[in-house]
């Protein structure tokens, strides 16, 4: 059993590993905490007791958790944002940032209090980091979005909001002086219509759609 104490603080760009990621969404358990890991792409090793006690060995060795004398796993501060977002969303939101050599992406969950982004990086590390507290989350999103398609004039990127069963994306590239092209699509990604012209208001109103804010 694990346990965690829960706090408003919010990590900046603190790293954790694969199992350790694995132990943080499985401390309060819940359906909350398995639609995370799945985010993740760690949910298939929330069952496996073998993978939660080394990541909560992880923790406890970086001093980011620690060993209590009921057996219990304690996390506070930063890394206790991290467990409570995860085990508590209520929106999770997936953005691929696509480029003609590959993607990247970033997980964005929330709960009522805490916003954070995940973003995966080699041997199978989450980066989480809070979002900015002086914009909103839709903000954010497009934000995310214009910066990728600033540097990668020439690329594309998705956003769906993963609790949606329909698997409606939206789709956003760069239309030409400084306007935006958009097209939505549901999971079979079918008759994608381009709607063009879009200036960044425009394509705030589509995130927030996408959002279901």
């Amino acid at each position: 059993m694990t346990e965690t104490t829960a706090t408003e603080a919010t990590p900046d760009a603190i790293g954790y590993g694969f199992a350790e990621m694995t132990t943080l969404a499985s401390l309060r358990g819940g359906d909350a905490g398995v639609l995370s890991a799945q985010a993740l792409r760690v949910d298939e090793y929330l069952s496996d007791t073998n993978m939660v006690s080394a990541g909560a060995s992880s923790l406890v060795a970086r001093g980011l958790a620690t060993a209590e004398s009921d057996g219990l796993l304690a996390v506070a501060g930063p890394t206790a944002a991290v467990a409570t977002v995860l085990s508590s969303a209520t929106r999770r939101m997936e953005i691929s940032l696509l480029t003609a050599e590959g993607g990247d992406s970033v997980i964005a969950m929330e709960t009522e209090d805490i916003h954070l982004l995940f973003q995966p990086r080699a041997y199978f590390t989450w980066w989480a980091m809070a979002q900015r507290p002086d914009v909103t989350a839709a903000e954010a999103n497009f934000m995310i979005v214009r910066q990728h398609l600033h540097t990668n004039p020439q690329g594309g990127a998705t956003i769906r909001r993963r609790e949606e069963p329909t698997g409606q994306t939206l789709y956003v590239k760069n239309g030409g002086d400084g306007t935006w092209t958009i097209g939505t699509a549901n999971a079979q990604k079918k008759d994608i219509v381009e709607t063009t012209g879009l200036d960044d208001a425009a394509l705030l109103d589509q995130i927030r759609t996408i959002r279901q804010d």
